[in-house]
């Protein structure tokens, strides 16, 4: 009789069982340890892959007002009063029968 009644109670677990929970438990918190060490160190890479696209698009975007500026200035040039207007103001030609006044400038100091 007391060997069914053995049966029937509720047992504490062996030992057995207490050191496969604890292994579990190990290589669980384990896997848990390097599996949050390697998603962050993959933020960190994302992050910096980031700021360095946002700093080639911006240096993008300033070549791309460079190249802007460059093509209006190629397609002024294809303007005969552009030239001519260049030419007067840097080189300071004058047109037969005109007379070129200089004003003076101030001092820098």
């Amino acid at each position: 009789m007391q060997a069914i009644s053995k049966a029937t109670d509720p047992q504490l677990p062996n030992k057995g069982s207490i050191r496969r929970r604890r292994l579990v438990m190990l290589v669980l918190t384990c896997f848990l340890s390097w599996a949050g060490v390697t998603l962050w160190n993959q933020v960190d890479k994302i992050n910096d892959r980031k700021e360095k696209v946002r700093v080639l698009e911006q240096r993008k975007a300033e070549a791309q007002q460079v190249q802007d500026k460059a093509k209006r200035e190629i397609a002024r040039l294809n303007d005969p009063e552009y030239v001519e207007q260049i030419i007067r103001k840097e080189l300071q030609y004058v047109k037969p029968g005109e007379t070129l006044f200089y004003s003076p400038q101030p001092v820098k100091k």
